[in-house]
């Protein structure tokens, strides 16, 4: 699976199979989602892989009750130590330390695409519960529990998402207009491609004309 049709069939699944997850396949996405860039490349991020099935139903409760949750065979916890990013970048560290920890976030979704899995971003949580369950250090902050697992959605519906148009903006905020932009004239390429079709079959016909 290329990237482009990995980006296109992964979606937040909530309804799983009651299949387990191969080690072997919890390692590769860590092992790979951990090549996710970082502030001075310090990779301040810190998993937890739960498979325990009372701990799951028990992150699921501490999730605002999100029971669906407990049909994931794996739950990931994303942590990460925003105190260790501190030390080399202050006040900006607590912000590096979630753009850090977003991106490799992101390549876990991506990766459990590739290999076949479903997953969904969970960051609805009460964290003092979460702590509390999983013995984590009052200093790290958990920023995301991630599940994993086999989908059981027959046929999942992408969310509608907003044209590029509405959210791109050039040289300042608000600028919508470029004139050598690619962007508009993506919407014009079926039209152009009709108009040249029907020049072309004009120009067959006179030249056909011409050679009698």
């Amino acid at each position: 699976m290329d990237l482009l049709e990995t980006l296109e069939k992964r979606y937040s699944c909530r309804n799983y199979l009651d299949k387990d997850v191969k080690d072997k396949d919890i390692a590769k996405i860590i092992n790979y989602a951990s090549l996710a860039p970082s502030a001075g490349n310090l990779q301040p991020w810190q998993i937890i892989v739960i498979k325990n099935k009372a701990k799951r139903h028990s992150l699921a409760i501490a999730s605002l009750n999100q029971t669906w949750m407990k049909q994931a065979p794996v739950h990931l916890v994303i942590c990460g130590n925003e105190e260790y990013v501190k030390r080399f970048y202050k006040v900006k560290g607590d912000l590096y330390c979630i753009q850090d920890c977003a991106t490799f976030i992101e390549n876990i979704l991506l990766l459990a695409t590739s290999l076949g899995l479903a997953s969904c971003w969970v960051g609805a949580f009460e964290d003092n519960m979460i702590k509390r369950e999983l013995e984590i250090p009052k200093n790290i902050k958990i920023y995301a529990i991630v599940t994993l697992g086999y989908s059981n959605e027959k046929n999942p519906n992408a969310k509608k998402r907003y044209d590029i148009q509405t959210f791109t903006f050039f040289n300042q905020y608000g600028n919508r207009s470029e004139d050598y932009s690619l962007i508009p004239l993506e919407k014009y390429i079926p039209e152009i491609k009709e108009k040249s079709k029907n020049l072309f079959s004009k120009l067959k016909k006179r030249l056909i004309k011409h050679s009698k």
